[in-house]
């Protein structure tokens, strides 16, 4: 008798606890179709959706209430269409895909998206290639719908389709057409003077391979500007090698094809040896580690390697970040490398950075005030760190603009030690950021290219001539 009196008190507990139906709670599938009761597996199964039959079944299922134009939903007081057009579906790419496929968590009840389609089920983040930028902090959807009105989210700082229009009138996103993304016009959505999402004012080129020394870098020339830095780069590597060439090569003293022959031979002999494990000793200890320079002078050593050794961990990380891409480009490394905003990559270029600053100040202590005797004042070496000092500050510069344009929030930026502190302070003058931003990218831009096309011409070539002469030394020896 207890038994019976307790399960009569859950039950009417539960019966008080459960909400009664509104007439606005969600309308679930109907019960009966063209005058039959359906079964309940019409609606609870999960047809086998890589194949068309079990697609087109999805579809369907879907389709019988967003199909009809009274699908509808409630945004700002305003009724918005939520049907979907089957005739202009069946024309997309997607018109053989189950719609559960790209919209995962609508199976459920209150029957709504969190989420929205989850594009990366099926397709690969973008890298550094294909828009210039990964953008992954823009939702595919607000550059792969035909809508153009977009919203910045500041909560979690994502890029995302808007509800609203520009008049803050709702739009219906169900359209499921494609934009054409080789139109001029089509990065214009964001990448235009008036935008309220954080976007560069103008449509900005690719980097070049060239920037991997400093950068994460597609495999592209980039600019114009970099065609011509590269074309010159290789005619002062040809100077070089050919200055290097006029002299003594194991004996030989005349015939540069000899030499060549001999240099080459010299260094597929030890790759293929015992030597070689020796030959990387070298490599690390005296290129790398510079052992030579550190038993010469501590101070020479320290100068050097805040700048030497932060520009080769930074050009090693934008190949591994490469590499890691082509190999798996949704994995969580290098979706990290890929990131500006992630803590690692923004904590590990700022770190960096400031390690070539101290270098070049270092530099300057030590030619302008200190001037020890073996130091060499020479105006090749002033204008290599000039540069190089010029690039790090513009680029310095360039992310706390981006901090300030994209509205990062703190909880992401705040890795950027130098960039987001910059940014605070940049904060207050009150410019037009993302018109800015274009015209110090050039500048950064500018800056790299005279770089690169410079280090063969100036003091800087000792770069590629030490560890060639180290290695050709090792061999003879």
């Amino acid at each position: 008798m207890t038994k019976r009196i307790l399960f009569i008190l859950i039950i009417m507990s539960v019966a008080l606890i459960v909400p009664e139906a509104r007439a606005d709670d969600p309308v679930m599938m109907p019960p009966v179709l063209d005058g039959k009761q359906r079964d309940c597996l019409d609606c609870h199964r999960y047809p086998n959706v890589n194949t068309n039959e079990g697609a087109y079944a999805s579809q369907a299922l879907c389709m019988e209430c967003h199909g009809q134009k009274a699908c509808e939903k409630t945004v700002n007081g305003q009724p918005v269409s939520l049907r979907v057009d089957l005739e202009s579906f069946e024309k997309t790419r997607h018109r053989y895909t189950a719609c559960i496929q790209c919209h995962t968590d609508v199976a459920r009840c209150p029957h709504d998206s969190e989420s929205g389609a989850r594009c990366t089920g099926c397709h690969s983040v973008h890298g550094e290639e294909e828009i210039h930028d990964p953008h992954l902090r823009v939702d595919c959807q607000a550059c792969h719908r035909t809508s153009r009105f977009v919203s910045l989210d500041k909560e979690s700082g994502q890029i995302r389709l808007s509800h609203v229009d520009d008049q803050n009138i709702p739009v219906s996103l169900a359209d499921h057409t494609l934009p054409d993304v080789a139109d001029p016009e089509f990065c214009k959505r964001c990448h235009r003077t008036e935008n309220k999402v954080g976007a560069a004012a103008a449509v900005l080129p690719s980097k070049s391979f060239l920037c991997i020394l400093c950068h994460s870098a597609p495999l592209a020339i980039g600019h114009p500007i970099f065609w011509i830095a590269f074309v010159i780069f290789l005619f002062g590597v040809i100077l070089t090698l050919n200055l290097w060439f006029k002299g003594s090569v194991q004996g030989e003293e005349t015939s540069l094809h000899r030499k060549v022959s001999l240099a080459s031979e010299s260094v597929w002999q030890v790759i293929f040896s015992r030597q070689v494990f020796t030959l990387i000793k070298v490599i690390i200890l005296d290129i790398f580690l510079q052992r030579r320079i550190l038993q010469e002078s501590v101070k020479r050593w320290s100068i050097h390697s805040l700048i030497y050794l932060s520009i080769l961990t930074r050009l090693m990380v934008g190949l591994l970040t490469y590499f890691a891409y082509r190999i798996g480009p949704d994995s969580s490394l290098t979706l990290a490398l890929l990131n500006k905003n992630n803590g690692f990559t923004a904590l590990f270029y700022d770190l960096t950075g400031l390690l070539i600053v101290l270098g070049i100040l270092w530099a300057m202590i030590q030619r302008f005030i200190l001037k020890p005797v073996h130091v060499a004042r020479e105006s090749q070496d002033n204008l290599a760190i000039a540069m190089i000092g010029v690039l790090i500050l513009l680029g310095f510069l360039l992310e706390a603009v981006r901090i300030v344009m994209t509205q990062i929030p703190q909880s992401m930026a705040g890795f950027s030690f130098i960039g987001y502190p910059l940014a605070r302070l940049i904060g207050v003058l009150g410019l037009d950021w993302k018109v800015v931003y274009p015209w110090l990218w050039y500048a950064h831009a500018g800056v790299g290219a005279l770089l690169i096309a410079y280090l063969p011409f100036g003091k800087m070539r000792h770069v590629f001539n030490t560890p060639l002469t180290l290695m050709m030394n090792y061999r003879m020896k």
